[in-house]
């Protein structure tokens, strides 16, 4: 019996007749650390789910990856046989393309019994040599009573094949009373796994109201998966289904964009093929028609959008994310945007992430926060130069011109997003993004610095907090910051080499960051 779970997103458990007879771990798989950097694309595109089975073949899987998707999930039908899983790898790999696979021979390896380790050890085999291999699918929206089995999987697994990580869809902010609770969820399960990359859905549209958690489950996503030194991805509602209303292409813009402010490294989208009909459960036709196997209008919808979703992915995958904000309203589990040293206000809607470069320029990707019409945003610049703005192919930037108020001008539509770069700015401290007159002040000495590094504190407000960041965005030291005014070193701890680091300082009022120039210890 099945026992590993495998629901796709958001679906009644009655479309897949799934076993959960869960078997307790008996041993802990022990806390190993692997970089799966190499592992894991630099920015993932993804349809959830595969074509099945019987339309397993090179032209479907070509087909699959001409919308822009690098990456492959499991199908519908999945039976997670050896057989499948080869037809699929044979299918997908002259496109290029990328699988997570689930194998349930999986379900008879236990560290209780160690005869069934000869079993992880040729499951590893079967798949970690292919080129069209990315990891191990182990399900869909584990609960945290699932943790330690979960955990005794990952580590046997990435014992035999640490090029390849396991993976997870998890479940999502609304499942939980309190984001404390979902919170609490996702580390849960980071210390149980020890992922290369977490992954969940939150669909806000529904037939009769709007949600609103969406902002709430991205900025938790990326809050843990930025303290645990990992990236994080998104999978989008396209599809009208269950209590899920009809998706505009504003909406799924807007979607889109919520999760890039926030620094996502991998977008997905809900659902690729469409599932087959269910008595009493209404399916919109996905990207391709579960009856006639034919191309829909969300295909060419989501190839569109995917030709500048992947390049401005895969540019903010490279950069160092910084802080998203909100202007003209704010939603739950969202920050307010505070006037800085490069934007002193935004007219209109605007959802804002910040982000920096190692050589010290500040970018700023910035989305119409109306999800159902177009909406002018006006950008009042701190010193009048205007930005460049990236060009939808992601190849050019253009440089945008400034009114006689010293505002720049965006014409956005619905739910629609840019990527602005601010060439950098000189400072004695470093790096100057975004601070507002009201957040608390930051300076880094001496920069270029060997040995300690003094980090001054003054107008800290409670709850503030200062982290020391590497430029994959791995927290390296962080310290709650008192009230007022103080100082603080850092001297490198936990091992870090020489090189470009970025002290944060966060708290209610805003966010500041300095770069760091560390030569080492003397």
């Amino acid at each position: 019996m099945l026992r590993i779970p495998r629901f796709t997103p958001q679906i009644p458990t009655l479309l897949i007749a799934a076993g959960l007879a869960l078997a307790p771990a008996s041993a802990s798989a022990g806390p190993e650390t692997t970089d799966y950097g190499s592992a894991l694309p630099g920015f993932a595109l993804f349809g959830w789910a595969s074509p099945p089975h019987d339309s397993t073949s090179v032209a479907r899987y070509a087909e699959l990856a001409a919308t822009g998707f690098n990456v492959t999930l499991v199908a519908l039908d999945e039976q997670g046989t050896y057989s499948d899983n080869i037809e699929r790898l044979d299918a997908s790999r002259p496109s290029g393309l990328r699988n997570l696979l689930l194998d349930n021979d999986l379900d008879d390896v236990s560290l209780s019994e160690p005869p069934s380790m000869q079993l992880a050890d040729d499951i590893a085999a079967r798949y970690r040599d292919d080129p069209a291999f990315l990891g191990y699918y182990l399900g869909d929206e584990p609960s945290a009573d699932f943790f330690p089995r979960l955990g005794e999987w990952f580590g046997i697994l990435r014992t035999r094949d640490p090029a390849h990580p396991a993976w997870n869809s998890l479940c999502a902010r609304g499942a939980f009373a309190t984001r404390a609770d979902f919170q609490t969820y996702l580390e849960q399960y980071v210390a149980a796994t020890h992922p290369a990359v977490l992954c969940n859905n939150q669909y806000d549209f529904q037939l009769t109201h709007d949600s609103g958690y969406l902002t709430e489950n991205v900025a938790t996503m990326g809050a843990v998966a930025r303290a645990n030194g990992i990236p994080f991805w998104g999978v989008v509602q396209l599809v009208e289904h269950w209590i899920y209303r009809h998706v505009t292409d504003g909406m799924l813009r807007w979607q889109v964009a919520q999760w890039l402010a926030w620094g996502a490294h991998g977008i997905g989208y809900f659902s690729y093929w469409t599932p087959p009909p269910i008595p009493g459960y209404t399916w919109e036709p996905a990207m391709i028609d579960w009856d006639t196997g034919a191309e829909t209008e969300n295909y060419r919808r989501v190839a569109e959008l995917n030709a500048r979703v992947a390049p401005l992915g895969s540019t903010l995958a490279g950069l160092r994310w910084l802080a998203a904000e909100h202007a003209g309203s704010v939603p739950p589990g969202g920050v307010p945007f505070t006037p800085d040293t490069v934007v002193t206000a935004v007219d209109g809607r605007a959802t804002l992430g910040w982000f920096a470069d190692t050589r010290g320029s500040t970018y700023l990707f910035i989305a119409n926060s109306d999800s159902l019409a177009p909406q002018t945003l006006r950008l009042t610049l701190a010193d009048g130069r205007p930005p460049w703005r990236m060009q939808d192919a992601g190849t050019t930037w253009t440089r945008l011109t400034t009114g006689a108020d010293g505002r720049v001008t965006l014409a956005l539509d619905a739910g629609d997003f840019t990527l602005l770069r601010f060439p950098a700015r000189s400072s004695r401290a470093g790096v100057e993004p975004p601070r507002g007159p009201a957040t608390p002040g930051l300076r880094v000495s001496p920069n270029p610095a060997f040995g300690r590094v003094r980090l001054d504190v003054s107008g800290a407000a409670d709850a503030a907090r200062l982290d020391v960041v590497d430029p994959a965005g791995r927290v390296v030291w962080s310290h709650a910051v008192p009230p007022g005014a103080s100082t603080m070193t850092w001297a490198g701890e936990r091992g870090a080499a020489s090189g470009v680091y970025f002290a944060r300082l966060s708290g209610p009022g805003g966010v500041i960051v300095r770069r760091i120039a560390w030569l080492g210890g003397r």
